[in-house]
């Protein structure tokens, strides 16, 4: 199945569904996350399950912040829903998202990465974990995005859904292991965290066999 990326990556995976099977479940470094975590203020806390650590009391205020928050417009979609707006309402709650990532990032020992990360595992459904490899990829893309304009960046991981192939291949997946209880939010995580690995300059020289860049 192919994916596109910030509209200028084009990638292809083989067998996407055991290669989430595998990243999920049988690793033993997420399988806590993703097979144990809950969808309610209690989630917050696995946030160390996902390679974030956070100490106690910073998480107590990224937590307090959040729950003051609470009514967020975004909150309250899933990736389908939201992708119904228009762009101008879209880009009214990304802005609204930008604002709140801006308040998190200022918490000492809190950076954009684990701020998306802490918002991720309590609104899964629509928050991206926006990790420093894709930022990376994201900035090598885009040399004239300035850190700290979380609103553009954004609205560009979410019109990677605006390219159809991108989507319905998505869709696919997201059905054949809907037995895993994963979000599609979370399905695409793992497909492009995937394609960045494999292009990593560390692993250069694996011969990778089931994900590959197209373009």
């Amino acid at each position: 199945m192919i994916f596109t990326l910030f509209r200028n990556r084009v990638f292809e995976v083989d067998y996407p569904e055991a290669l989430i099977e595998a990243y999920c479940f049988q690793s033993d470094f997420f399988a806590g996350y993703d097979w144990k975590r809950k969808r309610d203020d209690s989630s917050f806390n696995s946030i160390s399950l996902i390679g974030a650590r956070t100490k106690n009391d910073v998480l107590e205020k990224c937590k307090k912040l959040i729950k003051n928050h609470r009514n967020l417009g975004i909150f309250s979609l899933d990736l389908d829903s939201f992708l119904e707006k228009t762009s101008k309402e879209k880009d009214r709650l990304t802005l609204e998202l930008h604002e709140l990532a801006k308040e998190l990032d200022d918490i000492p020992g809190i950076g954009f990465s684990k701020v998306t990360k802490i918002l991720h595992t309590r609104y899964p459904e629509i928050i991206p974990m926006i990790d420093n490899p894709l930022q990376d990829e994201y900035r090598s893309l885009r040399p004239q995005w300035k850190e700290g304009d979380w609103h553009q960046l954004f609205n560009d991981y979410y019109d990677n859904f605006l390219v159809k192939e991108t989507f319905s291949n998505l869709c696919k997946v997201y059905s054949n292991v809907s037995f895993l209880n994963l979000t599609k939010v979370r399905v695409f995580d793992v497909l492009w965290w995937s394609y960045l690995k494999s292009k990593n300059q560390e692993h250069k020289d694996i011969k990778w066999k089931t994900i590959r860049q197209l373009k």
